[in-house]
């Protein structure tokens, strides 16, 4: 039997448990529906879907690996992620270790058309995310604006009186002689003790430390700025700290800090995971070299010659060309607008055919056509002059019922899913193709939602669409044989994966996405 854990998250205050009881209520209905175990819940309060720092989400990514469950269970895909990039990467962690993510509410068969359906739908929630994050930006940039107090921790030296800031003389004598002992060559650890020693505590109550003391000095509202979106507002915040004095002893803290070390992200091999050699069907990885100038350079290369080099003779192919030559076909396929409207149409279609109404609502609505032909036919009595007090009283508890299973069957329908328009899928779809693809995360969705895998030759590619994944595009690239580049010509000796002027630099294996 299948066992599956749910994950059920709500993502602000004014959201209550009643939605995580609802959440569950809707999985544990479907669970049952399916025949699946549920043997744990993963529950994130009022922490929301565009940020990965949930920690109970991350425990269950890492429970994965225990191999205990086999489904993720959700209400709706967006309780999941409401960021493509994000969704696309968990989802990948969770596969590598035999889980996959189902929605109780968006039925999604586990096909290419399955992927397409739930591409759209994630893009579509991350859309939805974005536009609600410009609409609280507005209100944000209309109270500052204002001078109004938006929320938030307090902060040491001011009170909040009307929502706005007042100053509180005390705490900001506090603050500026904090500042005037810093600029005067006093230790941090001083200034910590003296305020710890003469009980003056934080805006949270607790006794002061270096990190508080450290935010004090870095805090721009103490000079009355506020920055809010790339806004700054002088009218929010009244200053209690002269700015030249300011700067400086932010200067002396810039000149105390230890140096960070650089860290250098991976470079992310965005068709990993679909790109698999021509020849013997093995998957294409990652693999990196640094030439004799320091320059390091990226490629994909079958898995399978990788680990025995005559075990496959596919040449390995530069990263950012073929990634490039992908995305370039793909974009110039999917983003007409007849090839818009014929994946509007599929989603549309494939994704309202896998909505069936519930059992409930189906019994709920029989139910109530037998009241209303019993109601029916007493009107029809009384008509006929039958009119009694059992009559009356009859009417009137069919009336009551009539009317108690028509809002059961309003709350029944409130809680289904709502078919897709055409319009609605189109709509978005064109949104999706007018967005700008300059950074590999944004690509990622996008390869994510319409390419169902990439089969590489040494002189063609052939790129299969989750629209059609029968029916693949293929770009003859027997012109291009120089982007195989040295990578390959020096690779002569079959007995060493180190090509000639490169130095084999390790990226632990297959790098997914």
């Amino acid at each position: 039997m299948n066992r599956a854990v749910i994950y059920a998250r709500f993502s602000s205050h004014s959201q209550t448990e009643q939605s995580i009881e609802g959440q569950l209520r809707e999985c544990y209905e479907y669970a049952k529906r399916q025949n699946i175990v549920i043997v744990g819940e993963y529950i994130d309060r009022a922490l929301t879907g565009t940020m990965d720092k949930r920690p109970n989400f991350l425990k269950m990514i890492e429970d994965s690996k225990k191999k205990t469950f086999d489904f993720v269970l959700v209400y709706q895909l967006d309780r999941f992620a409401r960021n493509r990039y994000d969704s696309a990467n968990y989802k990948a962690k969770l596969k590598k270790n035999g889980v996959r993510v189902l929605s109780a509410k968006e039925n999604i068969s586990n096909d290419a058309s399955g992927i397409l359906i739930e591409g759209v739908l994630e893009s579509m929630a991350e859309y939805y995310s974005a536009e609600l994050s410009q609409k609280v930006k507005r209100g944000i940039r209309e109270s500052l604006t204002k001078g109004y107090f938006i929320g938030g921790y307090g902060l040491f030296g001011y009170d909040v009186m009307d929502k706005r800031w007042v100053v509180n003389s005390f705490e900001a004598d506090v603050v500026r002689d904090v500042f005037n002992r810093y600029k005067n060559g006093e230790k941090l650890n001083d200034i910590i003790n003296r305020l710890n020693r003469d009980g003056i505590k934080t805006k949270a109550g607790s006794a002061f430390n270096m990190n508080s003391v450290a935010r004090m000095i870095r805090n721009e509202k103490y000079i009355g700025l506020v920055r809010s979106n790339g806004n700054v507002y002088t009218n929010v915040v009244p200053a209690i700290v002269d700015e030249s004095l300011f700067r400086e002893c932010n200067e002396m803290m810039d000149e105390h800090k230890h140096k960070q070390r650089e860290c250098k992200a991976e470079k992310p091999y965005i068709l990993s995971g679909k790109l698999f050699c021509g020849y013997c069907g093995s998957m294409m990885t990652a693999e990196a070299g640094t030439s004799k100038t320091g320059k390091v350079h990226h490629y994909y290369k079958c898995f399978n010659r990788k680990k025995n080099p005559s075990a496959c003779g596919k040449k390995s192919y530069k990263q950012k060309d073929l990634e490039d030559l992908v995305f370039d076909t793909t974009v110039d396929y999917i983003l007409k607008p007849k090839v818009i409207d014929q994946i509007a149409q599929i989603v549309v279609e494939r994704f309202n055919a896998e909505i069936t109404k519930s059992a409930n609502i189906a019994n709920l609505e029989n139910e109530l056509k037998s009241k209303e032909k019993a109601i029916n036919g007493l009107l029809t009595a009384m008509e006929q002059g039958v009119v009694t007090k059992t009559t009356k009283d009859r009417m009137l508890a069919l009336e009551a019922q009539k009317e108690e299973l028509e809002s059961k069957i309003a709350l029944e329908k409130a809680r289904q899913i709502e078919p897709l328009s055409y319009e609605t899928v189109r709509a978005f779809l064109t949104y999706f193709a007018r967005k700008k693809y300059e950074s590999d995360e944004v690509k990622n969705e996008f390869f994510n939602s319409f390419i169902n895998r990439v089969i590489l030759y040494d002189d063609r590619v052939l790129i299969f669409y989750n629209t059609d994944p029968n029916s693949p595009t293929t770009i003859d690239t027997a012109e291009n044989k120089t982007i195989c580049d040295q990578f390959n010509q020096n690779n002569a000796k079959e007995n060493s994966l180190e090509p000639s002027g490169f130095k084999r630099v390790s990226l632990g294996g297959e790098i997914g996405i």
